[in-house]
């Protein structure tokens, strides 16, 4: 290795570079439902969008609970979907969305069974117990997590837009968790998930804490708008964040037919779109 390839240090480094090879800041979220899916065969549907939308994409996002609302059978399918991902594209980024929190010794084996059992390259938590919760995940080096934040969800603001430190101060929930979650990412893996729906919130995010990596869920079936978002989640460096699209990706069309098609188109688009954004600023 020469001196002008030093290694890529941190996860969050390693996702940027996919982003850069693969010219493309989309993470296609794979929420497979039966109710939805247009074959009934989830394992079969996965490899598809999978292979169908790879040239275009960085990273992929199975949402765990989609996989434990089919039991046994559920589990199986994400084995199958994680080692397909592995297997046509080795340099993608793997999130694994589970939203895992409990204290350390919970949080301890959440950590191994999301990094050592399905091999996900970054795990999605929350930190609503402190840094007991966030902390084990910190112990795989190579790995990485987003902690949740600032979600997309209309209701988030029952909870996260509470102030803290005083009524007079205007620190919100949502703010200390980003706060935590810079002073890990200083030395570890460490990003937020940071909804596109509330799109002043993103940009007053990313003033506060450049240096962060954002996942952004949020655009297309939950109304958040791919200039705007892009503009608020990008850092300096046009890089550090990654917007996801689950529904508006996967369920382009319930043609079983050509449904992998209008999964691979819906998912360039969202790649041009922000790319076209990224060029312009």
């Amino acid at each position: 290795m020469s001196n002008l390839e030093a290694p890529l240090k941190t996860m969050f480094e390693k996702l940027d570079a996919a982003a850069t090879k693969m010219n493309s800041f989309v993470c296609v979220g794979l929420d497979p439902s039966i109710d939805r899916a247009p074959i009934n065969d989830i394992a079969a549907f996965n490899i598809a969008i999978i292979d169908a939308t790879k040239d275009v994409v960085s990273a992929f996002k199975p949402q765990f609970a989609y996989y434990e609302a089919m039991g046994i059978e559920g589990f199986k399918i994400l084995e199958k979907t994680i080692q397909h991902i592995r297997d046509v594209a080795p340099d993608h980024i793997i999130i694994g969305d589970g939203k895992r929190g409990d204290i350390s010794t919970t949080a301890t084996a959440y950590a191994r069974a999301m990094y050592e059992i399905w091999d996900v390259d970054i795990a999605t938590i929350y930190a609503y117990q402190g840094s007991d919760s966030v902390e084990p995940f910190l112990k795989h080096p190579g790995r990485g997590v987003y902690i949740v934040c600032r979600t997309s969800n209309p209701s988030s603001r029952d909870i996260q837009d509470l102030i803290v430190d005083g009524a007079g101060d205007q620190t919100r929930v949502f703010d200390r968790v980003a706060a935590m979650a810079d002073r890990w990412s200083k030395a570890q893996n460490v990003g937020i998930v940071a909804g596109a729906t509330f799109p002043d919130d993103l940009k007053t995010l990313r003033t506060r804490h450049p240096e962060l990596h954002f996942l952004i869920p949020g655009v297309g079936a939950q109304g958040g708008e791919v200039e705007q978002t892009t503009k608020a989640g990008m850092n300096e460096h046009g890089r550090g964040f990654l917007i996801n699209s689950s529904r508006g990706i996967i369920y382009a069309s319930n043609d079983s037919l050509n449904f992998e098609r209008e999964a691979q188109r819906a998912a360039a688009l969202l790649r041009d779109q922000i790319n076209n954004v990224l060029k312009s600023q």
